[in-house]
């Protein structure tokens, strides 16, 4: 098992003006110090949940038809988080993966990504489309523009605009039109209105497909362009605009904002993306888009001989997750971790570090 930490200096994202209009006078979290050597326990332990004012989220980013219930579920109850959040873009209107996702037995919430209305740019009045049958699948852990509460872990999730595909237009807007949204502005009153109806002592955890705007232009960056030279900001405007509105009218906590869409390979083999970005009042910005998120390996012998007999030969896969541990409604860590499925052997096979909160003094 490998722990790597990418909390240096230059793993963060300098702010684009509109973030750091708002963040000036909140400097970033001092960032930690290299982890040890070995696995942190308490990044696994599964007491990191609500019983002691703590919360554990997995976040499940862009899956394009990575996913397998079976394996992914072993993981997960390996990983014991209290809520899993999935970011979007399951495959092509892929149906059957949606309505396997809904079959996990963890509490989640779900948005649908631009991958997800692929082909369909308004609903049917004769017949169901693929989106939604999606949208179905998922039901009320369809957080679009929604308020979900879980209560038992005092934590509300609010969806931002479904179908997102990044940048300064609405994608699909006939699609749109069923939570009555026609542009921008309407698209961020609808994320507020759904904050603002999160009960009185939740924090709030914002999920949407793609990031905001104003966390930094540069290729690299949270939601920078990485196709076009020069890049730029590719973030969604409307969920930016609700953020800063939310932060300067209402006393909603948001520790954290979880969104996929740009992922972790830059194209054309340009490196990485930075995966997290800092905001006001403390706010956390986290790309959960690590593509693919399944590796195959070679069985070993050992797998091999524990095979039950007659079974199907399974290949071990490595699955990742970027797991997010709240206290007291504040992110103490994230990582971006590789969990082994081996038939009923499941382990964490790599851990990178991407933020620690920093202990107090005692």
């Amino acid at each position: 098992m490998v722990v790597r930490c990418c909390c240096s200096s230059s793993s963060w994202s300098a702010a684009g003006a509109a973030v750091a209009a708002r963040a000036s006078a909140n400097a970033p979290p001092p960032r930690s110090s290299s982890p040890s050597s070995r696995t942190s326990r308490r990044a696994m332990d599964p007491a990191a949940g609500a019983g002691r004012g703590r919360v554990r989220i997995a976040v499940v980013g862009d899956v394009h038809n990575d996913w397998a219930l079976e394996e992914d579920s072993k993981a997960l109850q390996f990983l014991q988080p209290d809520l899993v959040l999935f970011t979007g873009d399951y495959g092509n209107e892929n149906v059957e993966l949606v309505k396997s996702i809904s079959d996990l037995q963890l509490p989640k919430a779900a948005i649908l990504g631009n991958h997800d209305c692929w082909h369909t740019y308004q609903f049917s009045e004769k017949k169901a489309d693929r989106v939604r049958l999606q949208l179905g699948s998922l039901g009320e852990q369809h957080v679009g523009y929604k308020c979900l509460d879980f209560p038992t872990i005092k934590l509300s999730v609010v969806g931002g605009r479904p179908f997102s595909c990044g940048g300064d237009r609405l994608f699909r807007p006939k699609l749109l039109l069923k939570w009555g949204v026609n542009d921008m502005a309407g698209s961020a009153k609808k994320i507020y209105d759904a904050a603002t109806s999160a009960p009185e002592g939740h924090s709030v955890v914002l999920l949407a497909h793609n990031g905001p705007t104003g966390l930094g232009s540069r290729m690299d960056d949270i939601c920078g362009r990485d196709w076009v030279p020069g890049g730029g900001d590719h973030g969604d405007p409307d969920l930016e605009r609700a953020i800063s509105d939310l932060q300067r009218e209402t006393g909603v906590s948001i520790p954290l904002v979880v969104f996929g869409h740009m992922h972790k390979s830059l194209a054309y083999g340009r490196g990485l993306r930075k995966m997290i970005a800092f905001g006001a009042n403390g706010t956390i910005y986290l790309n959960g888009a690590v593509v693919p998120r399944v590796r195959y390996a070679q069985a070993s012998p050992s797998d091999e001989q524990n095979q039950p007999e007659g079974s199907a030969s399974v290949a071990p896969t490595s699955r990742a997750f970027t797991i997010a541990d709240l206290s007291e409604g504040r992110v103490e860590k994230i990582s971006e971790v590789w969990v082994l499925v081996s038939g009923d052997r499941t382990e964490l096979e790599e851990e990178i570090v991407l933020y620690k909160h920093p202990r107090e003094h005692m």
